[in-house]
């Protein structure tokens, strides 16, 4: 039986964490559908996400206490009554989730937290070979690194660049890419120097280190202009790479993106990525636009991207880097490293004593 309080960091106004995130006690959420689950939360995985939600999100669109992120990893100790049989859960099964973004806006509910409850269509069965602290950050950043790779397309025998290949989503597109283009295929990987080895052992062809190599875009050119990738992947948003990849991207090949990145977290900030968003997507080439296809993706976390990734994992074909792991009571230091933009892999916060 759960107990009737649980701790969590919530908020009740827009800011950076370190302004705005308290360690707080809240009643335990009940289960309140008959497909919900509640689970007990072992590890929740930091992502930028719901830290623009936090940080620019106002609070008339929110509850008025506040939660904060959204993928998580756990036991489960309660159900509904009408949980599916055939997706196997039960009381003290292990899960890994992801809260959808409308449940996490709207009510006093995140993973930031001792307890969770959403729907079973949230969760899926731990696969073997991972552990809870690895598995918690498969949502966000899996669900991503699953529709960067549909959309670029790639095929057994391709070669693909993929920057900001020590993140979070781009350690994990990294593995997916090498899968995809097989042994006869190319990967080239951009990151700094310090995570070179970890990168090339998760199967990168070649390193590039980015502070090396400044300017990189010059570099790319005159690396690969002779041998040019059929597919850009860029999993941290830098605009001076889409804007030179003619140089190395094939004619007619995509640059596949989460998006620019961020100057910073504010209103002025958003407005200025959205601004680059629509001249890359609309400015024609008549214009001096980017003669190659850009596709930028929003993922959404669905049952069936988790049950893909269940399957990756079980299959040895992906795994999750922890570069950093946190104490509940740490979880603004947790929150400072994330924004520093020089995190390597996931960031984890380890709920509960």
């Amino acid at each position: 039986m759960a107990p009737e309080t649980m701790k969590a960091w919530t908020h009740s106004r827009a800011g950076l964490p370190s302004k705005v995130l308290t360690l707080d006690t809240l009643p335990v959420l009940a289960v309140t559908t008959p497909t919900q689950v509640r689970v007990k939360i072992s590890h929740c995985a930091l992502n930028p996400g719901p830290s623009i939600v936090m940080q620019l999100l106002p609070f008339v669109f929110r509850a008025s206490k506040a939660i904060p992120e959204m993928d998580f990893s756990g036991a489960i100790v309660e159900l509904g009554s009408n949980v599916p049989v055939e997706r196997n859960l039960a009381v003290g099964t292990e899960v890994f989730g992801s809260m959808p973004i409308g449940q996490h806006v709207k009510k006093t509910s995140g993973a930031l937290a001792e307890y969770i409850v959403v729907d079973c269509d949230a969760v899926v069965k731990k696969p073997g070979g991972q552990s809870l602290e690895q598995v918690a950050g498969l949502g966000v950043a899996g669900c991503t690194a699953l529709d960067l790779i549909k959309a670029a397309k790639l095929k057994t025998g391709d070669s693909v660049l993929v920057n900001g290949a020590s993140g979070g989503i781009g350690h994990l597109v990294l593995q997916m890419c090498r899968a995809k283009v097989g042994e006869t295929g190319k990967v080239v990987a951009i990151c700094s120097s310090s995570n070179v080895g970890w990168v090339k052992e998760l199967g990168a062809d070649e390193v590039v280190d980015y502070k090396e190599r400044s300017p990189i875009q010059s570099y790319l050119a005159g690396a690969y202009d002779l041998s040019r990738f059929n597919a850009v992947i860029d999993a941290a948003g830098i605009q001076a790479i889409f804007n030179h990849c003619p140089d190395y991207l094939a004619e007619g090949k995509p640059y596949v993106t989460v998006g620019p990145r961020q100057p910073n977290y504010t209103v002025l900030g958003m407005i200025s990525t959205i601004g680059l968003m629509a001249k890359n997507f609309l400015w024609p080439r008549i214009l001096g636009g980017v003669p190659r296809p850009y596709v930028q993706v929003a993922a959404a976390e669905t049952l069936d991207g988790l049950q893909e990734l269940a399957q990756m994992v079980e299959d040895g074909k992906l795994k999750v880097h922890v570069g950093a792991k946190y104490k509940m009571a740490e979880a603004l230091q947790a929150y400072d490293r994330m924004l520093s933009g020089h995190a390597q892999g996931k960031i984890v916060v380890e709920m509960g004593e």
